[in-house]
């Protein structure tokens, strides 16, 4: 868990760096909105130096996460996270095995994406970091059944065309209260991404002021004819 921290956070600082505003980056071609549900896979074992070993991840139907983020600016982006998992007791938790029950999580997290540095194109990394709540319905006495959590993580995005992609994410979780203890956990996901840009109108001929039409008032005068004398 600390080496995975180690790089997630050394990842995060880097992209904080990259991320400061300049003149020459806008807010131009970026999304407004994306969408995600995705597949998680739950590395609770209590292993610290083996967070891939996938014999212990514990995983339940797909979609078991889905998440919204939001674009702020210069690459920068906010997210809600919310993701559920259920506890295989064949599968070892916390260094012991019959442990049963689910998972619900619910995460904010700040995102920075490094997609204007590599001038676009279909690969577009990013780093998370942020708070959340895990909430744990299950037999394991050594974890805390509600826990405050710091995470922080690393993700790439595979833009399959302009608004579709798949996502690839790890979150490693560590308890707030219990630091660096049985509360801890790291959260893979893969799924499907989408994202959504403002639609602006576009301009056409009759936006033009050549036709646009006077709506002052006119008054309109109306002449009296005379009437001719007769001569007499």
């Amino acid at each position: 868990m600390k080496s995975i921290l180690t790089i997630a956070g050394s990842v995060f600082f880097v992209a904080c760096l990259y991320a400061q505003p300049t003149k020459t980056i806008t807010n131009k071609d970026s999304y407004s909105w994306m969408f995600g549900a995705s597949w998680v896979l739950t590395d609770d074992d209590g292993e610290a130096f083996n967070p891939f070993l996938v014999q212990n991840l514990h995983s339940h139907f797909y979609p078991s996460k889905v998440f919204v983020d939001k674009y702020i600016y210069n690459g920068w982006s906010a997210e809600c996270v919310l993701a559920y998992s259920a506890y295989n007791p064949d599968k070892i938790t916390n260094g012991r095995d019959s442990i049963s029950g689910s998972m619900f999580s619910m995460d904010f997290h700040s995102k920075y994406s490094f997609h204007k540095l590599l001038n676009r194109g279909p690969v577009d990394p990013f780093a998370i970091g942020g708070m959340g709540l895990s909430m744990r319905n299950n037999n394991d006495e050594l974890a805390r059944p509600v826990s405050l959590t710091l995470n922080i993580g690393i993700g790439i995005n595979f833009w399959i065309s302009k608004h579709i992609g798949i996502q690839l994410c790890s979150t490693a979780k560590v308890g707030v209260i219990d630091f660096f203890k049985s509360s801890d956990y790291i959260q893979h996901s893969i799924g499907i991404v989408a994202r959504f840009e403002d639609l602006k109108s576009e301009d056409n001929d009759f936006t033009k002021s050549r036709y646009k039409i006077d709506k002052k008032r006119k008054k309109i005068k109306h002449v009296k004819k005379k009437k001719k004398k007769d001569d007499s």
